[in-house]
């Protein structure tokens, strides 16, 4: 798939494409000397025309890109090369930065076009990518997660430089790198696993540690603050804190993203809801109960449980449950069969479960006591979970889901 060809008339950037721009310079007297039209193909490839004005052809092109990002922003870098006679090209390199000095944020973006506005439009469009300034419909899927580790290292690099300020155009650069190489590493990666005979052992190709282990060495029993829904995990250790304190840290999806066969089954609302359906608001409550991240493994889990707590699923419908899951299921939804054992695992726990129904046991009440309370209180036993878990290890080893269990405790 071509990612950033500009030897036609439109350039990928995410999952919009930048089209020649035209630009004018006539002095309307009121500083804005520039006026600058874009064309832009929507996610959808539908054409919409852009329009802005500035007092030079850099603002200009910078207000016609701003109903495509979230915070306001300027060009504050242009370095243009003009064509040389064989190439006939002009090369472009910009540093967005965002005008709001509580969230500073630069990113460079670079481009080769016939003319330059196009170059710089381009350009542009590539470094407010890069440094998040885009609206997420605009972006690929994975872009939230690239761009909260694009912040960690950017944050580290200043930290290891003594909080020294790197200056515009240099953390502009550095934030550009990173996220390229980022996207050009996770491509790779889905390239692999997308022809993999077996998918569920990429999850072994790389040292875990950088997601079970804190810079300074010691393990993690939790991680509720990151902004990768993969890293996210809330443990059993956290008796002191509430539900509501978990909750408003997981990225979940909103429940308009939850695919309608997704819901046909699990929503306690669904038509052909299967024992255990429960709202979303519900079921991301007893994953922190049980201390479960967000894999497919954890999910795998925390369905098991929830199910296996109305003491009413028989065989019958524990075996479509799993086709579905694992056939019928689109993916990011699909659990592949392997990782089924975490459900086979979380019926046999939810059963033991001394609440009946644990998903219609919930209220509002519990969300702002202790979480230990609320275990108590539904009979959720936390070593016998760690029971749980420990087998859960020994059936699938070497998983980040398995890895990161709260097996001791």
């Amino acid at each position: 798939m071509v990612r950033q060809d500009e030897s036609g008339p439109f350039a990928r950037v995410g999952r919009i494409e930048i089209g020649r721009t035209q630009a004018v310079h006539a002095d309307s007297g009121d500083g804005t000397a520039w006026q600058a039209a874009l064309a832009v193909k929507d996610p959808h490839g539908i054409l919409q025309p852009l329009a802005g004005r500035g007092p030079d052809l850099a603002a200009a092109i910078a207000a016609a890109l701003a109903p495509l990002t979230r915070m306001p922003f300027a060009i504050d870098t242009l370095r243009t090369t003009p064509p040389e006679r064989e190439a006939g090209r002009w090369a472009v390199k910009v540093i967005v930065r965002a005008l709001d000095e509580r969230r500073p944020r630069a990113a460079a973006g670079h481009a080769m076009a016939g003319d330059e506005p196009t170059a710089i439009a381009i350009a542009a469009a590539r470094g407010l990518a890069a440094g998040g300034f885009l609206h997420g419909k605009f972006l690929p899927a994975g872009a939230r997660d690239v761009e909260a580790s694009t912040e960690t290292i950017v944050q580290g690099i200043e930290g290891l430089l003594g909080g020294a300020p790197l200056g515009t155009e240099i953390a502009g650069e550095i934030r550009a790198l990173v996220f390229r190489e980022l996207n050009r590493f996770g491509e790779g990666q889905a390239i692999l696993a997308a022809h993999s005979p077996a998918p569920e052992r990429m999850l072994t190709r790389f040292d875990a540690q950088a997601a079970l282990a804190h810079a300074a060495g010691e393990p993690r029993t939790s991680d509720t603050r990151t902004g990768n829904w993969w890293e996210w995990f809330p443990g059993l250790d956290n008796d002191a804190r509430t539900l509501r304190e978990v909750l408003a840290e997981l990225p979940a999806a909103p429940p308009s993203d939850i695919p309608w066969i997704v819901r046909l089954f699990e929503n306690d609302q669904g038509w052909l809801r299967l024992h255990g359906a429960v709202n979303l608001a519900n079921h991301d409550i007893i994953h922190v109960l049980l201390g479960r991240g967000l894999l497919d493994q954890d999910e795998a889990f925390v369905l098991g449980f929830t199910m296996g707590s109305t003491k009413a699923v028989s065989r019958l419908e524990r075996w479509f449950f799993k086709l579905a899951l694992s056939r019928l299921y689109p993916e990011p939804y699909r659990i592949s069969r392997k990782m089924l054992v975490a459900y086979d695992l979380g019926l046999e726990a939810g059963r033991e479960c001394g609440v009946k129904n644990v998903h219609l046991a919930l209220d509002d009440t519990m969300l702002d006591r202790p979480l230990g309370e609320t275990r108590r209180a539904l009979r959720i036993d936390p070593q016998r979970l760690r029971h749980f878990y420990a087998r859960e290890q020994q059936a699938l080893p070497g998983t980040l889901a398995s890895l990161r269990l709260p097996v001791a405790g």
